[in-house]
């Protein structure tokens, strides 16, 4: 949980910023950096790595595999495939679909344990990992450096961008832009929401419901909320969100940048406090006032 709470202040921070034009639709497509992936260090779970059609992909390994024992799923129908003593070039083809899951397994050369390494690799358009670096042996210190250099260098990008925005005089209503611009800044995931029903006895109604997540690191929900009174406005105090089996889940309290008013929309932002146990299903999220007169709930909306 390395700075989670820090990310999740500087992510705030920009939702804080009035947004400016919208993200380039394009830049949403590759993740800049590198990610680096301790083999020692990923559980029982495999590690997944994001591709997309038409997009390369290399995974550099620090022991060398035996490429002729690679195993990967559905490898017909990658456009191109690389493949050497120390690293693999992946370049899915356009008969691949969003959210297909496929398996890639390896070997290494030296028959020492770990002897094998298995991914999952997720094709995800809108998440594409340019260079992934896998660690079987422990790491030198010059790459954790390099990674502490990279992470201020973001950082850096983040504090710019907070300035930038506010600077600018845009609306600040536009949801879709301060995700898009959060997804560029870094490795965060913006999902929109199905749910069955929404009740509200408070004069807003709900637009729509996202997932945040920086994987690893936090997660959060975001209920869009428009005006529908003649005056006044409304701000959400506290928040209650409980799973299909009716347990509550730790929430921190809801932020939103001001009182939901007449002028528009605001975008109301939950932060769960424990990632590991919000696991996928289906929950209830009800916002309350202050004094909880009035309240918005949200019934049977769908985690993936």
């Amino acid at each position: 949980m390395f700075a989670s709470y820090s990310f999740i202040v500087l992510a705030w921070g920009l939702l804080l910023a009035p947004v400016a034009d919208a993200a380039d639709p394009g830049a949403t497509e590759t993740l800049a950096g590198v990610r680096r992936i301790d083999f020692k260090e990923t559980g029982a779970s495999l590690p997944e790595i994001h591709i997309g059609p038409g997009l390369s992909t290399t995974v550099l390994f620090d022991s060398p595999i035996r490429p002729d024992e690679v195993v990967l799923e559905g490898r017909e129908r990658f456009q191109r495939l690389g493949m050497s003593e120390d690293h693999l070039v992946l370049i899915p083809s356009s008969t691949f679909r969003q959210g297909e899951q496929l398996r890639l397994e390896v070997r290494f050369h030296d028959g020492a344990a770990p002897e094998r390494a298995a991914f999952r690799l997720v094709v995800d358009a809108a998440r594409v990992e340019r260079q992934v670096e896998i660690y079987r042996q422990p790491r030198t210190a010059e790459s954790y450096r390099q990674e502490v250099e990279e992470l201020k260098s973001g950082m850096a990008r983040l504090r710019q961008e907070v300035g930038r925005l506010q600077r600018s005089n845009a609306s600040s209503g536009d949801s879709d832009s301060w995700i898009a611009t959060l997804a560029i800044m870094g490795d965060i995931v913006d999902k929109t929401l199905t749910y069955g029903r929404a009740d509200s006895s408070a004069p807003v109604s709900v637009t729509e419901a996202k997932l945040l997540r920086l994987p690893g690191r936090w997660v959060a929900l975001c209920v869009v909320l428009k005006w529908r009174g003649r005056a006044g406005g409304w701000t959400a105090a506290t928040a209650a969100l409980r799973d299909a089996q009716g347990q509550s889940m730790r929430v921190l309290r809801p932020w939103q940048q001001g009182p939901v008013s007449i002028k528009g929309v605001q975008n109301v932002v939950i932060a769960i406090e424990d990632e590991a146990a919000f696991q996928p299903g289906r929950y209830t999220l009800k916002l309350l006032d202050e004094g909880g007169g009035t309240s918005v709930t949200l019934e049977g909306l769908a985690v993936p």
